[in-house]
C-alpha cells in the first residue's frame, strides 16, 4: 500500500513538473495564451519549441490570428518609452540567450530591439526591459520573444503578442537607435542550416545596439544565424543596462512568414570555437 502511494505522489509530481516544462512568455500575453484575455482557444502546449524543421516558424504559426477576434493587441506602447517582457517557467535549461524582436508585416521581417545574452530565461518569472525605438512607426505590430536554451535538445522558443503603437512619442536624446539600423532577428536550429551548441550561451551574431550579458558561465558562443543576423555579441557585463555596440543594418530579405524559417546566411561560415554555426 505504501508502495503504491509513493508511485501516485511520484506521477502527480511528474505530471506537475511536465505543467511547467520549458519557458513561456507571460506578459505582454501571446496569442492562444492562457494568459492573454482574448484567448478562446487555449495552446496547453505553449511551452514547446519551434518544430524542428521550421514548419510553424514563426509565432508557431499564431502570428496569422493578427486581426481576428484571439489576435487583438493586448496593450499599448508608446515610441521612445521603456518597457518589459516577463518569461515564465519551470525547466530554463540552465538558461541561455534570448531576444526582443518587432514586426511591421505580419511576420516577414523581424528586427531585433534587445539581446540579452547568458542567464535568460531563469527558474520561475523573470523580467527583461528594453526601449521601444523613437522612429517605431504607429499602427498594430507583432511583439515575439526568441530563446535559444544553453542544456538540452537544440531548439528555437518563440511566443508572439499584437501590440498598438501610438504615435506622438517624445523622442528622448539618446534614447535609442532606428529601426532601420538595426539586425534581423537571429534564427537557428529550425531547419535553416543554422544552428547552436549545447553547453554555451549564443554569442548573437549580431545582438544589436541594445545589447547586455546577463553573465552566463564563461562558455559562450559565436554564431551567423539566418534572418539578416551577423556580427559579434555584447561586452557590457550588467544585467540592467543597454549596450552602445555599432551594428549593421537590418538586410531586406527577412524571415519569411510562409510556414518555414529564412534561408541561412549566405557565406557564413562555421565557427568551431565559438560554438555557433550557420
Amino acid at each position: 500500500m505504501k508502495t503504491s502511494f509513493m508511485s501516485l505522489a511520484a506521477a502527480l509530481l511528474g505530471l506537475a513538473s511536465f505543467s511547467q516544462a520549458h519557458m513561456q512568455m507571460k506578459d505582454p500575453p501571446p496569442f492562444r495564451s492562457k494568459f492573454n484575455k482574448f484567448t478562446t482557444s487555449v495552446d496547453y502546449d505553449m511551452t514547446s519549441p519551434l518544430n524542428a524543421g521550421g514548419s510553424n516558424f514563426p509565432c508557431k504559426g499564431y502570428h496569422k490570428l493578427l486581426g481576428t477576434a484571439q489576435g487583438k493587441p493586448v496593450t499599448e506602447w508608446v515610441p521612445g518609452q521603456s518597457y518589459s517582457m516577463t518569461i515564465t517557467g519551470g525547466t530554463p535549461h540552465n538558461g541561455g540567450s534570448c531576444q526582443a524582436s518587432v514586426s511591421f508585416d505580419k511576420g516577414s521581417i523581424w528586427t531585433v530591439i534587445h539581446s540579452y545574452i547568458g542567464h535568460c530565461p531563469v527558474m520561475g518569472d523573470s523580467s527583461y526591459q528594453f526601449t521601444l525605438p523613437s522612429d517605431t512607426p504607429a499602427g498594430d505590430m507583432l511583439f515575439a520573444w526568441t530563446w535559444f536554451n544553453q542544456i538540452g535538445n537544440r531548439e528555437m522558443y518563440m511566443n508572439c503578442a499584437a501590440i498598438t503603437v501610438k504615435g506622438g512619442g517624445k523622442k528622448r536624446r539618446g534614447a535609442s537607435n532606428p529601426i532601420s539600423s538595426r539586425p534581423n532577428m537571429f534564427v537557428g536550429n529550425v531547419g535553416n542550416g543554422c544552428g547552436t551548441t549545447e553547453g554555451r550561451d549564443l554569442l548573437f551574431p549580431n545582438p544589436g545596439p541594445d545589447g547586455q550579458q546577463g553573465g552566463g558561465d564563461g562558455k559562450q558562443q559565436s554564431g551567423s544565424g539566418g534572418g539578416g543576423g551577423g556580427g559579434g555579441g555584447s561586452n557590457n557585463s550588467s544585467s540592467t543596462h543597454r549596450g552602445t555596440q555599432d551594428q549593421e543594418p537590418a538586410s531586406t530579405d527577412g524571415s519569411k512568414s510562409n510556414g518555414g524559417p529564412p534561408p541561412a546566411t549566405v557565406g557564413a561560415k562555421p565557427n568551431p570555437s565559438g560554438g555557433g554555426y550557420c
